[in-house]
């Protein structure tokens, strides 16, 4: 039997390179071996052969919902697997920081972006994202009674520096190995800088999308100021 595995991101900016990976890929002990590899970046755009390196760097120009195919051959009929990924607008991704804000405090910080990918943006996305499940923590929801979501934040330079020092303490962290190493040492600097920085925030924020301030949180004393 052929078993075909496919990884990728579940969320892509456009123009934001991606990693499509079919290298866990397998077959039975029974199977004859695999002669092509071939992956398809989305929905007709045609299947490119990977079959030396069983992956595809990609980025994609549109947004939308994208399915992603990896197809297998051996000496029986091909197999194919597919998995969708979402490609976002830059305006539609709503980050709170990017890779420049990381740049003006750690010059070479690019040289740790992981195999496939061209920036940190995934790593933005992960802050925004925590930043705003803080904010459901506190049970602040929307007006319907639902978690918020980044646009209800109505200005994101109140959470750019808590963002950038949550990036590079996640970055940080994940390349330290080895207790109080140089890594383990920046990721113990930025998260206190991200703590910091969330402790001094007063964020403004919008609960039903009309536009106009409705609470200000202030993250320093956990008080509400409602409008």
């Amino acid at each position: 039997m052929i078993f075909p595995i496919l990884e990728l991101e579940t969320q892509l900016q456009v123009n934001d390179k991606t990693r499509l990976d079919a290298e866990k890929s397998f077959i039975s002990p029974d199977e004859a071996a695999i002669t092509l590899v071939e992956i398809e970046p989305e929905a007709s755009a045609g299947f490119i052969d990977v079959t030396s390196s069983r992956y595809l760097d990609w980025q994609y120009a549109t947004d939308g919902t994208k399915a992603v195919t990896v197809r297998i051959t051996t000496d029986a009929a091909p197999v194919t697997f597919s998995k969708d990924i979402e490609v976002l607008l830059e305006e539609n991704d709503i980050l709170f920081s990017s890779d420049d804000d990381l740049l003006a405090h750690e010059d070479d910080i690019l040289r740790y972006v992981r195999a496939g990918r061209s920036s940190y943006i995934d790593k933005h996305r992960l802050a925004k994202k925590r930043i705003v499940r803080w904010l459901s923590e506190q049970r602040i929801y929307d007006k319907d009674g639902n978690n918020l979501t980044a646009s209800a934040i109505m200005d994101i330079d109140e959470v750019n520096e808590w963002s950038k020092f949550y990036v590079l303490y996640i970055i940080f962290n994940s390349l330290s190995n080895a207790i109080d190493d140089i890594f383990a040492q920046k990721a113990s600097l930025y998260q206190s800088l991200a703590k910091d920085a969330q402790n001094r925030s007063a964020i403004r924020l919008d609960l039903n999308a009309d536009g106009s301030e409705d609470i200000n949180k202030d993250t320093r004393t956990y008080r509400m100021i409602r409008r």
